[in-house]
């Protein structure tokens, strides 16, 4: 079972980080001449501007809303499947097409929150047509709370890599999802070996004190070790103080950590509810895709705010 795990883990990181990089080399190149320069094939800016991240965020978005409603109907609830999935990735894709269109912030905030009005008045009008009003609170809650915490979080994944742009939103969006894997790796292999304790033993058996105090002395070391490299190299260079090198390295890793379990933890309750153990078993050793995303998700709005609003890096 561990070695499936790991296989799985590392197929999939290799892809995600291979993927981002990628998307990240692009973003350099605007618009580049592909691999084949013989062939003299030019790529579009909109392809050059983030658009295979954003990708990658829209399929793990519509696979985990999948799961999500999977796992609401198995818990007694009836959220509107195709319009909870649609809306979600509508949320996920409009900070790619804001920034390609060139809209300022506020005018990008503007349509996510025309969207959440149409996510809503599209669920009434749904309701309405079935001509069915029991459990109507229910399912229209259900199904924007899939839009909101999918959807919703998941944005901000693609929001980092496109505010601060180019390679460096690609190494630094990698930086921060590593520190959320690390403290997961950290705390298991730390429980394995010296847990005794349980965490939330009724929410989360596996979890133990031992193993959240390993996951984050792991997070927060690592974020020091490799912020450190990538600052004293010069690919993303943070400014001197408490919120950038080296108090903000630690800062983050805090963070990310943290909020790594608090993920796990939201998603566990989830499953608890509908008496399954994983969300699905779409990989395997390691559950569903919402097993692998649900940390990453409550860490994405503030690594974007540590990252856009907290520091200002350079390249």
């Amino acid at each position: 079972m561990l070695q499936q795990r790991v296989l799985s883990g590392s197929l999939l990181a290799i892809g995600v980080i291979g993927l981002t990089l990628v998307d990240g080399y692009l973003a350099q190149h605007d618009p580049p001449v592909w691999f084949l320069p013989l062939l003299k094939i030019q790529l579009g800016p909109w392809l050059c501007r983030g658009a295979l991240f954003t990708a990658l965020v829209l399929l793990l978005t519509w696979l985990s809303a999948r799961e999500v409603a999977r796992l609401s109907r198995a818990g007694g609830h009836h959220p509107l499947d195709l319009e909870a999935r649609f809306f979600a990735a509508g949320l996920v894709v409009g900070p790619y097409f804001g920034t390609n269109a060139g809209l300022s912030s506020s005018a990008a905030e503007a349509w996510t929150l025309l969207w959440l009005a149409l996510a809503v008045g599209w669920c009434f009008a749904v309701q309405a047509i079935r001509r069915r009003s029991q459990d109507a609170l229910a399912n229209i809650a259900t199904t924007l709370f899939i839009v909101l915490y999918v959807g919703g979080l998941a944005s901000f994944l693609v929001r980092l890599r496109l505010d601060v742009g180019g390679m460096e939103g690609a190494v630094v969006l990698l930086f921060s999802m590593f520190l959320v894997k690390i403290n997961d790796t950290g705390a298991f292999f730390t429980g394995r070996a010296f847990g005794r304790r349980r965490l939330i033993e009724w929410l989360s058996p596996g979890k133990t004190w031992e193993g959240f105090v390993g996951g984050l002395a792991a997070a927060m070391l690592s974020a020091l070790l490799i912020g450190s490299a990538l600052h004293f190299s010069g690919i993303v260079r943070l400014p001197p103080g408490l919120l950038g090198y080296p108090g903000g390295l630690v800062l983050l890793g805090l963070l990310m950590a943290l909020l790594s379990v608090a993920g796990d933890l939201c998603a566990s309750l989830l499953k608890r509810d509908a008496a399954v153990k994983d969300s699905s078993s779409a990989i395997p050793g390691m559950g569903g895709v919402l097993d692998i995303f649900d940390s990453p998700l409550l860490a994405a709005p503030a690594a974007w705010f540590f990252w856009t609003r907290l520091v200002q890096i350079t390249g």
